[in-house]
């Protein structure tokens, strides 16, 4: 099937396109049985693409019964594991009566003990918070055990998709996993009274789910907890590699960051918000960020050296991969209206001209030979190579900038700082 193909190719993408990705607590999924997973819904479509590609049993999911319109694309997303489900804004009421197949497939997956993903918040926004969560995952949870005697339990997996900075690339993705709700435990008052049971389980879920998140309840503080996670990802950096692990450490470091916040008086946050705001300000007058001041490392011999000799593979690699990601570029900059479908829309876009791309290679190397296949795996490869050393050429930017700042000045910045921490201890304690 398409999606045992497609798979392996958008799992690399996704290694090139973030940073790290992190799935931790995936011990919380019941083995071979009927499993639902409840997840927030950030991005356009990345989330799922992230659970599909890193968890090893295959998945299936409902997604917006619109893109179901024509019959290629009909084919096409079913072949992916993707099920309609009609909304009343994507087509009325007469659309509505397609669910019914719908969940006929989702309690027929069930009963083979399979993994259905749910977006269970409904709709797509970009925000570091659960907002109200719809009927559908309890619904079908409690419909499958319903509609099917001999089905004795349905797992309910609360699943909280993080990312650091959701509408850039090379950012970090981080998925935690709760422990399971036994949909069961709802289900004779389900039968007792439909919409009750439903609503019990939906709201045994949210709570659930939000513990996985990196949570800000409230607007208002977004400012104060980006900045404090910047300033705890400055003091608890990750190196480059693995790219992908199970490891949660770096999740529970900004739930830990962001709980504070929560917890925290108006007045106080008012006051950290005044200190973090001041300090970072002072930051962006000198070009600085947190992270090169805490790392306070000038510009070496030894770092020019790795810029000059890698600078003509890093210019031959961007090269000859632009006319791959330009097109994701131009897309995203110039067709997508909805800010949080500009990166999902921009990967996809890049993961199609590559593989487009793979397809014309190995056509061409058919009729002629085996070495533009090499040929082709080593501009991939300087293509990864060139977004390492843009990277790197970053960081050696903002060591040259400490170099040339005057010590007081410096030294200042990290009065600020250490002001600023010092501060959260207090309030951390208080």
């Amino acid at each position: 099937m398409l999606y045992y193909f497609v798979r392996p190719i958008a799992k690399l993408g996704l290694r090139v396109f973030y940073r790290h990705i992190r799935l931790s607590n995936t011990e919380n999924i019941p083995r071979d049985k009927p499993v639902i997973l409840a997840a927030n819904h950030p991005t356009a479509f990345i989330e799922p693409c992230v659970l599909a590609c890193f968890l090893r049993r295959p998945l299936y999911f409902l997604v917006r019964g619109n893109l179901f319109k024509k019959p290629f694309y009909d084919f096409l997303l079913r072949s992916l594991h993707m099920l309609p489900i009609f909304r009343l804004k994507d087509g009325g009421y007469g659309k509505l009566k397609h669910n019914y197949l719908t969940f006929q497939a989702v309690f027929e997956a069930l009963e083979q003990n399979r993994t259905v993903m749910i977006l269970a918040e409904g709709s797509t926004i970009q925000c570091k918070r659960l907002r109200p969560l719809q009927k559908g995952t309890a619904r079908l949870a409690l419909g499958a055990l319903d509609h099917n005697p001999g089905l004795k339990e349905v797992y309910v997996v609360p699943v909280g998709v993080n990312f650091t900075y959701a509408d850039l690339p090379r950012s970090k993705v981080m998925v935690d996993f709760g422990k399971p709700l036994r949909a069961s435990d709802y289900l004779e008052q389900y039968q007792e009274n439909t919409n009750q049971g439903i609503m019990e389980l939906t709201q045994a879920l949210f709570p659930a789910m939000e513990s996985r998140l990196v949570n800000i309840p409230n607007e208002q503080d977004e400012a104060l907890v980006e900045g404090l996670l910047r300033l705890r990802r400055s003091e608890h950096p990750e190196p480059l590699f693995p790219i992908f692990s199970h490891d949660g450490q770096q999740l529970a470091i900004e739930q830990e960051a962001a709980d504070l916040v929560s917890r925290l008086p108006q007045a106080d946050r008012e006051a950290l918000q005044l200190r973090a705001a001041t300090y970072f300000e002072r930051l962006g007058q000198f070009g600085l960020t947190d992270r090169a001041l805490v790392e306070n490392r000038r510009l070496s011999g030894k770092d020019q050296l790795q810029l000059l000799l890698g600078f003509p593979l890093f210019a031959v690699g961007y090269l000859l991969n632009y006319p791959f990601v330009w097109p994701g570029m131009h897309i995203s900059r110039t067709r997508v209206k909805t800010h949080e479908f500009i990166m999902p829309v921009r990967w996809a876009a890049n993961l199609g001209a590559y593989l487009l791309g793979t397809l014309l290679v190995l056509v061409v190397s058919a009729f002629t030979t085996w070495w533009v296949v090499a040929a082709y795996v080593g501009v991939l490869i300087l293509g990864w190579f060139s977004l390492y050393y843009r990277e790197f050429r970053a960081r050696c930017r903002f060591r040259k900038r400490l170099g040339i700042i005057p010590p007081r000045q410096l030294e200042k910045l990290r009065r600020l700082r250490s002001e600023l921490n010092e501060a959260l201890r207090e309030k951390a304690y208080s």
